[in-house]
């Protein structure tokens, strides 16, 4: 009894449904919105765990002996106890055969790509009507310009009490630390542009050297793509522009110059330079390999992940606004990708150039090369 995930990978992309786990049978509206978010460049991870989401649901629904249509037809009041017994049931870990019980942030995620679906529903007309606690509402705000945005957003009451968050991220001492334990120039220009831009190991692992980069104005661009042998991807199919500083491009140059046989054959930025695999594009698992090496050497942990939280922090520290970090970030929220874009490129570029005026005592780009 319940629901199950599948996944087949065609012509180069993972394409996920959902299937009875009794009957084989295909469910068809889920199936349908995970295709639809493929087709909206979501990455695989994003659909993946939108899928195992909406396959926790159907089975709750099927415990229940609900239909979609019957939730969008119960009452106010019904309806809101409706979802806080389904954040109930996650929490009790009955959605899975292990029992182990997610944290509450866990569950608000799964109820809130549960709520995408629903108003998915309601697009393709399979109801008449809205859901009675999903509501929207305009938000307007204004950037460091003065400049007056607006976004739609829905929103929803009753998700569990939101865990203490703690991002992880790194020290500007313990940077240096790992830069100056690097043996291989490539990592330290890759630890480098992590800190300096922002920018998602699959969104760096993906730069076309050849291409992407500006180099007379400091300038890489984001660009999507589906088709990189190292299977690295920009999220939400988006393209932005993100700009490092003037001692980054010296080390830039100078790793070009110095792996100039190896890369004239690729045009990725970032290659593996020993073994049977010298030449090749960097894969994710590579990142996290050197990662491993040097927080043995260093005992300082970092993860991609935590150099983005510190690009995020100190730009923050620096005075960049909340939308101008965002836009960076290259953060996307539902129907305000235009409002982020509405950030001129040259607003970024100046006040990162400002940013390294203040910081440049930060590295001693003559230790680094």
């Amino acid at each position: 009894m319940g629901y199950i995930v599948e996944c087949q990978e065609t012509m180069g992309n993972q394409v996920y449904w959902i299937t009875n786990s009794d009957t084989l049978a295909l469910d068809k509206l889920s199936s349908k919105y995970l295709k639809h978010k493929t087709n909206l460049h979501r990455s695989p991870n994003s659909v993946r765990s939108i899928a195992y989401a909406l396959s926790y649901y159907l089975t709750f629904l099927e415990k229940n002996n609900m239909s979609i249509v019957d939730v969008f037809k119960l009452q106010y009041a019904d309806q809101y106890a409706h979802f806080s017994d389904f954040l109930s049931w996650l929490k009790r870990g009955e959605h899975c055969a292990t029992k182990k019980r997610p944290k509450n942030n866990t569950c608000n995620a799964y109820l809130a790509a549960v709520l995408g679906f629903l108003m998915f529903a309601v697009y393709e007309d399979v109801v008449d009507e809205g859901l009675k606690v999903y509501r929207g509402r305009d938000m307007t705000y204004y950037n460091s310009a003065g400049v007056r945005s607006r976004q739609y957003v829905y929103r929803f009451d009753g998700y569990l009490p939101k865990n203490e968050h703690r991002s992880r991220t790194m020290a500007g001492n313990n940077l240096i630390k790992l830069i100056n334990a690097c043996t291989c120039i490539r990592n330290k220009l890759m630890l480098m542009l992590l800190a300096e831009t922002g920018l998602r190991i699959g969104e760096l692992l993906g730069v076309d050297y050849t291409k992407d980069i500006d180099f007379e104005n400091r300038c890489i661009w984001v660009k999507f793509r589906e088709d990189n042998e190292n299977d690295a991807r920009a999220k939400n199919g988006e393209y932005r522009a993100v700009y490092f500083s003037g001692e980054t491009l010296d080390l830039l140059n100078t790793y070009i110059a110095d792996n100039a046989e190896y890369l004239s054959g690729t045009k990725y930025l970032f290659i593996n330079l020993h073994g049977k695999t010298a030449g090749k594009p960097m894969t994710v698992n590579g990142v996290y390999s050197f990662l491993a090496i040097l927080e043995k050497t260093t005992g300082i942990e970092s993860t991609p992940h935590m150099l983005r939280h510190y690009f995020a922090r100190e730009r923050l520290k620096a005075g960049w606004e909340l939308i101008e970090i965002s836009t960076a970030l290259g953060h996307k929220h539902i129907h305000t990708t235009e409002v982020y874009l509405g950030i001129a490129d040259e607003d970024i570029e100046n006040v990162s150039d400002h940013y390294y005026e203040q910081h440049q005592a930060l590295y001693d780009i003559r230790k680094l090369i």
